[in-house]
């Protein structure tokens, strides 16, 4: 049986690269990067809700205007 190049090149040591911890248990410097990527995805949550925020804002006051506009004959 022939096997795929992903899976003779994947071995155990592989799995132990990936980890977050190290053998004796101790976090390693991966743990800061994950928590600084977590930490910039939610600043970027805060940003595209802040602009959809303002967006609708932003309508609501042109469809106001626009209705006054039209009641009042400006």
């Amino acid at each position: 049986m022939r096997e795929n190049s992903w899976e003779s090149s994947f071995n155990c040591t592989d799995l132990e690269r990936q980890s977050p911890t190290n053998k004796a248990g101790l976090k390693s410097s991966r743990d800061g990067e994950t928590k600084r990527r977590k930490r910039v995805a939610k600043y970027h949550a805060y940003s595209v809700e802040g602009k959809l925020k303002a967006s609708l804002r932003n309508g609501l006051r042109w469809i106001k205007q626009k209705y006054t506009a039209l009641i009042h004959g400006y």
